[in-house]
């Protein structure tokens, strides 16, 4: 009998549990076969169908291991064949009963809001209008892992999708951050009626609130910010300096508006001042549902910068994902998840490597590649 780690052990479970999309006289290779080297390669640098091919015959030894192999690895055409067949819902479903074996309370804990492009994914269904492939995406911050992910039809679809992924999710005791275009009534109702609090960028698109926000603190700055809360924090990185002052007030009142907004209790002004080349600064306003304390919002305002830091960023640099041209639908939406969950490993991963390096080990040693699924869960 093949000894696996548990963790391993409840991925191939759970991949098990998912309808072959394919006709039963094609399958020469299991599914769960075709999605496990799929996943081990995207963590290994494989970023397209020929790679994963000849990751999975390179290291057939070692998913002999744990895997059945009677026809041994799939072909390029295969991982395509699956992953373009594949229903993206259902393969994210999967992916979700996987990670509640170890994913653990979000209470007190950040959760973010953000969309990405696939730049390289010039998807030429009709719903998308042949243009860049977009997905929302939700980061748990502190637990550095993808909750889930909605193909959009660009930013414009990202409020109908987030609302989508916040039904999902347990979010009693978390805090949801979003950017101005989450800066919804409806997120807030959606969010207060999951349990959870929010902070969420205002900007001029929200126009009465907006405008009644900036007035609050137009008003307070004539004063000295008499009566506000205020926290200080400052950078230095890379040459640049910036330092952040929020100021926060307690939002008794909203303009009157057709919009019913839920649990906002709080106006925050962040204004940031950076030292480069050149001085900059930057006023920004925000809502939340916390009470007014200023070091606590300031906190998580930060923390939402952990999706374009850690996720976004990262998929980009180290995982060239723009550079990525996969045009069909699903097969681009497929592959967008492995390459993320892979990310998950790699972040969760406990040494102090870069996410290039740990790939680039992962290429090079078989013992490490089969860590990632151990190092950073729990044993079960």
């Amino acid at each position: 009998m093949k000894r696996k780690p548990p963790a391993l052990k409840a991925l191939l479970d759970t991949f098990q549990e998912i309808r072959d999309p394919r006709v039963a006289r094609t399958r020469a290779h299991p599914l769960v076969n075709v999605l496990v080297m799929a996943l081990f390669g995207a963590a290994a640098g494989c970023d397209g169908w020929d790679a994963l091919a000849l990751f999975a015959k390179e290291r057939a030894d070692f998913f002999a291991t744990f895997l059945d192999m009677p026809k041994g690895t799939p072909s390029a055409d295969t991982f395509r064949r699956v992953f373009e067949a594949l229903d993206p819902q259902a393969f994210q479903e999967a992916f979700r009963r996987w990670i509640k074996t170890f994913l653990e309370s979000l209470e007190g804990q950040t959760v973010v809001l953000d969309g990405k492009a696939l730049c390289g994914a010039m998807v030429q269904a009709a719903k998308t209008g042949g243009g860049a492939f977009h997905l929302m995406h939700v980061w748990a911050v502190e637990q550095r892992l993808l909750l889930g992910q909605k193909a959009v039809v660009g930013a414009p679809g990202e409020i109908e999708a987030a609302l989508e992924l916040i039904k999902m999710l347990d979010l009693k005791g978390a805090t949801v951050t979003g950017d101005a275009n989450n800066c919804t009534a409806a997120i807030t109702t959606a969010v207060t009626e999951a349990g959870g609090d929010f902070v969420l960028a205002l900007k001029g698109n929200r126009g009465a609130l907006h405008d009644h926000v900036r007035g609050l603190f137009d008003d307070a700055a004539t004063t000295g910010y008499r009566g506000a809360k205020h926290f200080t924090s400052h950078d230095e990185a890379h040459g640049r300096i910036e330092y952040r002052t929020a100021h926060v007030l307690p939002l008794k009142e909203l303009p009157r508006s057709k919009t019913q907004w839920s649990g906002v209790r709080t106006a925050i002004e962040v204004r940031r001042v950076r030292l480069a080349d050149d001085l900059t600064v930057e006023r920004a306003f925000y809502i939340s549902s916390h009470a007014p304390d200023a070091e606590h919002l300031t906190r998580r305002i930060r923390n939402h910068w952990s999706i374009e830091n850690e996720l976004h960023h990262v998929l980009d640099v180290s995982f060239d994902e723009d550079r990525r041209r996969i045009h069909h639908e699903n097969g681009a939406q497929n592959f967008a998840l492995i390459t993320r969950y892979a990310l998950s490993l790699l972040k969760r991963e406990p040494s102090k490597m870069s996410v290039a390096m740990k790939r680039r080990r992962a290429t090079m040693s078989s013992s490490y590649l089969l860590s990632l699924f151990v190092g950073g869960f729990p044993e079960f």
